[in-house]
């Protein structure tokens, strides 16, 4: 069963990501545009993202106003995308209904905490390239990993480490085995030759 969610009238619909053992929403946002804010239902005068928006005014902005499925109240985690990337992750605390100016059903707007680094759902969606073709809802076979540094954190896609884990994992294990950059380096060389040098035997 599909989560259907669209917002209105203002940008598409929002993409799902499966993520662990439930979803995340993730809002497809559009480049920033204003709006008149007598006929929008939260007062706004501009929506969607521009790279001078800090993460609490992405979410502020683009929050609702959406038509969401049942299944959405039961979700924990949403982001918000721009051009097939993550740029803000939010936890979901609860769904909120938006009455209509135009008498029409309430659509919905999540109310929330803005994640940050250090946060686990932050560190593991931010940056994620997510579906940008014209499909409003899709799914992503996405699922929470473990960083494969060895420290434990969560990692979301096809990302193998968290940002900057990976030279981590590298600088520990050389300094596990021999010490230090240099002295790996040399035993490299001594073991293996020198990158791009050409030997006797080739």
């Amino acid at each position: 069963m599909l989560l259907s969610a669209r917002q209105d009238g203002l940008n598409p619909r929002p993409l799902i990501i499966r993520n662990g053992d439930g979803l995340t929403i993730n809002f497809k946002l559009n480049d920033r545009f204003d709006i008149d804010a007598a006929k929008d239902g939260m007062g706004r005068a501009w929506v969607g993202w521009s790279l001078d928006l800090s993460d609490h005014e992405v979410y502020e902005q683009n929050r609702g106003i959406w038509l969401l499925g049942r299944r959405a109240r039961s979700q924990e985690v949403a982001t918000f995308s721009h051009h097939g990337e993550v740029v803000a992750v939010v936890a979901i605390e609860r769904i909120e209904d938006i009455p209509s100016l135009q008498h029409q059903k309430p659509k919905q707007a999540i109310i929330g905490r803005v994640l940050q680094v250090g946060d686990a759902d932050y560190d593991a969606l931010i940056g994620q390239r997510v579906d940008h073709y014209r499909n409003p809802v899709t799914y992503l076979p996405t699922g929470l990993r473990t960083c494969r540094c060895g420290c434990g954190g969560a990692v979301a896609g096809s990302r193998a480490f968290l940002p900057g884990h990976d030279q981590r994992a590298i600088h520990d294990r050389i300094a596990q085995e021999w010490g230090t950059t240099l002295q790996f380096v040399e035993w490299f060389d001594n073991a293996y030759g020198k990158p791009g040098a050409v030997t006797a035997d080739r």
